[in-house]
């Protein structure tokens, strides 16, 4: 099932007093790209967190975001820093003195101080706390994983529709493409005729001149390629792997076809064809932009 670059993810659990909550999205990136948002506490889980989600993520910009709660802190744990404290101090106290402030400095100008009481988390309290961070972040991948899915299963149908309406458009080009050189030399007898006006044709030497092309404005590799390369893309799109990379390189391929059609066509109709092929191409580039 192919699976789709964006999605979004939420879980929270509960466990001994910790509250842990996980938060994933991911957008559209050629690479599998992480932004990982942690506690200071647990950063150290920062690798732990990447290993997880690379087992289910292939590619996409991923933002992960945690957050953790203790409904029960550990008191004994916090502790002053001494050294936040005195530059506060000397701070507030220059403050005073140039401003000639009235008040006199009190515990209520610290209390909000950032990084001025820090609470500290054990190594044993890091390692029990991952068997919750660990399901958390799971579960929440879990619903970022079907989210993408859903996704990409939306985008699968529309693939589908977009590559029976480039088959139906490739036959029409083959059936007409078997008048090609009818219609090229029909337009040369008759342009040859306007600028010579009285003098006769010569029907052998159009004849001739007609062969000497026929080769060059022939299609039918260009359209077998073409058939190859739709039938080598609904082939991809039933793979479980990332696909999103191959998909490109067959569209270029696709493209590339597209264009030798447009410029050996010598009918307006087949050049409108063409047209519609590019402009469904373009259409599927759009759409393979945002898998997996």
């Amino acid at each position: 099932m192919i699976s789709s670059m964006t999605g979004y993810g939420r879980a929270d659990k509960t466990k001994d007093g910790y509250r842990v909550t996980v938060e994933i999205s991911t957008v559209n990136n050629r690479f599998l790209e992480f932004q990982i948002r942690l506690p200071k506490t647990l950063a150290e889980l920062e690798q732990k967190i990447k290993a997880l989600l690379s087992s289910k993520l292939h590619r996409g910009k991923v933002n992960f975001s945690l957050t953790i709660d203790n409904d029960y802190p550990d008191t004994s744990k916090l502790s002053l820093s001494n050294d936040y404290a005195d530059m506060y101090y000397k701070i507030l106290k220059e403050l005073k003195e140039r401003f000639h402030l009235p008040d006199e400095i009190n515990l209520n100008h610290f209390v909000n101080l950032p990084d001025l009481i820090t609470a500290e988390v054990s190594e044993v309290d890091i390692k029990r706390i991952w068997d919750l961070v660990q399901s958390v972040c799971i579960e929440a991948l879990d619903k970022l994983c079907s989210m993408r899915q859903a996704e990409g299963q939306s985008l699968f149908v529309d693939f589908i529709k977009r590559l029976d309406l480039l088959a139906d458009t490739v036959i029409r080009i083959k059936n007409r493409a078997v008048n090609n050189v009818e219609i090229y030399h029909e337009k040369l007898r008759q342009r040859i005729k306007e600028l010579l006006e009285d003098i006769p044709v010569d029907d052998q030497r159009i004849a001739m001149e007609t062969a000497m092309v026929a080769e060059k404005m022939d299609i039918t590799e260009e359209t077998t390629r073409l058939e190859a390369h739709m039938e080598s893309f609904r082939q991809t799109l039933k793979r479980d792997d990332a696909i999103g990379k191959r998909l490109t390189f067959v569209l270029q391929e696709m493209h590339r076809e597209a264009n030798t059609i447009s410029a050996k066509a010598a009918d307006h109709i087949i050049s409108t064809l063409t047209i519609n092929i590019k402009e469904e191409l373009e259409k599927l580039r759009e759409q393979v932009q945002n898998i997996e």
